[in-house]
């Protein structure tokens, strides 16, 4: 509400249907939900939403104050994505050093078991040694947030990302024509998979080699005009290739009415926004376990209604 004050008495809708997704964005395949009480039907809370407004409705500045919260989180794994390449430059060097030192030890141990001083068993010491050093391993960054990527890029994000990312196009317009260019067209089919959030993916390219991607989870959301809408649904109703339930995984998608335009000019609410951005950063390091969600086989964690 604080917000849609704020960008002179815009509708709260477009901030509360991004929150929601935003939420649903940050939980992915933390955990799932069992919509009936004994059936074994999972569903991942991941979301597709969408804002509906004419030019000047004020929906992108409402998204971007939305998502504040997640484009922070980014950051914070940004930055420690950073000090752990640091760590993980320094944590080489000493592993290489190890391993040219053993080097060198077997080297001058074999030639005096070469020439009979020592017995072959000391050599095969050193070379348990040299088989025991393992290779640091390198960090993988925290996605939360992508705003243009082709799906083999997705792909690898996803790939060390299994919980899943939102998808953030301010245009939603430009991503759903970019599902119908020439030479794309699996692209909507992996974004039709990923609406599920529990489908893995392979993907195969000459020169990125072979990619598994164990768990395809996509939250989207952006904002469209009402014309280019009315067309678009216009053309899914009438071509058959597009009539494959694409616009129906927009769960939240709302066009609300316009409200009088109020001008504002007041501080944010710090109570407000830190209470949203603790809630959000929640469920980002959510624990499945201690929220009492139970794993059965390779599933989700999920929870059930009563």
């Amino acid at each position: 509400l604080d917000v849609a004050k704020r960008m002179d008495n815009a509708a709260p809708d477009f901030v509360a249907a991004a929150a929601v997704v935003q939420a649903g964005a940050l939980l992915g395949r933390k955990v799932g939900i069992y919509p009936k009480r004994h059936d074994d039907w999972l569903v991942v809370p991941n979301l597709w939403g969408g804002l509906v407004g004419p030019p000047s409705s004020m929906k992108t500045p409402a998204l971007e104050q939305a998502i504040k919260p997640i484009k922070r989180l980014a950051a914070l794994a940004k930055e420690a994505y950073e000090e752990d390449l640091k760590n993980h430059d320094l944590d080489k060097m000493v592993a290489a050093a190890e391993r040219g030192a053993l080097k060198k030890q077997l080297e001058e141990k074999a030639k005096q078991v070469h020439s009979g001083g020592v017995p072959r068993k000391e050599l095969d010491a050193i070379r348990e040694k040299v088989e025991k050093l393992e290779e640091p391993e390198a960090p993988t960054q925290r996605r939360y947030v992508t705003n243009d990527a082709t799906i083999e890029k997705i792909a690898e994000i996803l790939a060390v990302n299994p919980d899943g990312i939102l998808y953030y196009s301010d245009e939603l317009m430009r991503f759903l024509k970019g599902l119908d260019r020439v030479g794309r067209e699996a692209d909507r089919a992996f974004f039709l998979e990923a609406w599920n959030g529990n489908g893995s993916f392979e993907v195969d390219r000459i020169g990125r080699g072979s990619i598994h991607v164990p768990a395809l989870c996509i939250s989207l959301l952006g904002g469209i005009q009402p014309g280019p809408l009315t067309k678009y649904v216009g053309d899914a109703l009438s071509e058959a290739e597009k009539a494959d339930g694409l616009l129906q995984r927009f769960q939240v998608l709302v066009y609300p009415d316009m409200k009088a335009y109020e001008p504002s000019d007041a501080r944010p609410d710090a109570k407000a926004r830190n209470r949203a951005y603790e809630i959000m950063e929640k469920l980002a390091t959510l624990d499945a376990e201690k929220f009492g969600a139970h794993q059965e086989d390779d599933e989700v964690p999920g929870i059930r209604f009563s």
